[in-house]
């Protein structure tokens, strides 16, 4: 096919040596050859950086670079941004995989669609085992969102973020040091920059099953989640949508700091500081909720109120019982 877009693959990578060799190779085998793969190799302290280098070697579009170790990927994406020179930009973690068209396949709606950003099937990947998948919208591929659309449909995660962005989205883009899931909230943002969301049918390989993975324990860095909780809800509000929405969040957001609050009163902490710097963070996190629930727009039924904070409580519960389940398995 016309290779005439080149795309930039990043990768960030730490001690990822289980899995990295498997998913720089379905980097390798893609159809669609006018790539360029980031590899920001974050202090790793086994093979890791052993194995990038070898198919940097190999194959002149696998590029390392090698940084002290910042423990959070948005500052490996800090470092690594300015570097980018690819028309389109794909992001995966080091032990996701994808499809062998999944670029080629991405390439070709974008340039049926000019869309800005297309994004293609997410499977819930396990070891030799396939979970939920989500394509399009309710399976629908054909559909077009625009960035408002697609930022509200991602917020329930009727729509996931992994796919193919055009470079420009990100110009000028800084992404938040403060928390460990900072793309939460860099992918909404560029939701919103977007004229066109489309997706396509191949497929991102999301590792469900790695217990290494930073998503996949409990410690001090998820109480730092409630900045990302925060800038999002920010965002609804600059970009005036519906006072329901922004409430509807708002809600999500005072339930989680009232969670997370509990849960430091009973968490085993590593260290006295780190205990006092959690009780800080709550603290001046606490007054500025304070504020924003002191100055937001109320003006909405009671009985609106009444189902939201229901809903709120339902949906967050698992998500709680997960939290303390952590705590004592320590």
């Amino acid at each position: 096919m016309d290779n005439q877009f080149l795309v930039t693959i990043f990768i960030p990578v730490f001690n990822g040596e289980k899995y990295l060799e498997r998913t720089l190779l379905s980097v390798l085998n893609q159809s669609y050859s006018n790539f360029e793969v980031l590899l920001v190799d974050d202090s790793s302290t086994d093979k890791s950086l052993a194995i990038v280098n070898n198919f940097a070697e190999k194959d002149s579009r696998f590029k390392v670079f090698s940084k002290p170790n910042g423990g959070m990927t948005s500052i490996s994406w800090n470092y690594i941004l300015p570097k980018i020179k690819g028309n389109f930009l794909f992001y995966l973690s080091q032990d996701d995989l994808l499809s062998e068209d999944l670029l080629e396949k991405a390439i070709i709606r974008h340039k049926e669609t000019n869309a800005d950003c297309v994004l293609c099937d997410a499977v819930f990947y396990f070891e030799n085992k396939e979970g939920k998948r989500l394509g399009g919208v309710n399976g629908d591929r054909n559909i077009i969102l625009n960035g408002r659309d697609a930022f509200l449909k991602s917020l329930k995660w009727e729509i996931h973020g992994f796919g193919l962005y055009k470079t420009k989205l990100y110009e000028s883009e800084i992404f938040p040091e403060d928390a460990f899931d900072s793309d939460e909230y860099m992918t909404r943002k560029i939701f919103l920059k977007c004229q066109k969301v489309a997706f396509c049918d191949s497929v991102f390989y999301y590792r469900q099953d790695n217990p290494k993975a930073i998503t996949k324990s409990f410690s001090e860095k998820n109480f730092y989640r409630l900045n990302t909780f925060k800038r999002i809800w920010f965002l609804i509000v600059h970009h005036k949508f519906d006072s329901r929405i922004a409430l509807e969040y708002l809600f999500g957001l005072n339930y989680n700091f009232l969670a997370l609050k509990c849960l430091s009163r009973r968490f085993n902490f590593n260290s006295k500081d780190e205990k006092i710097r959690i009780d800080n963070f709550l603290k001046d996190f606490q007054r500025e909720l304070i504020n924003i629930n002191t100055n937001f727009d109320f003006k909405q039924e009671a009985s609106f109120k009444l189902k939201l904070l229901f809903m709120t409580v339902k949906n967050n519960f698992v998500g709680f019982i997960f939290c303390l389940y952590q705590h004592c398995k320590k």
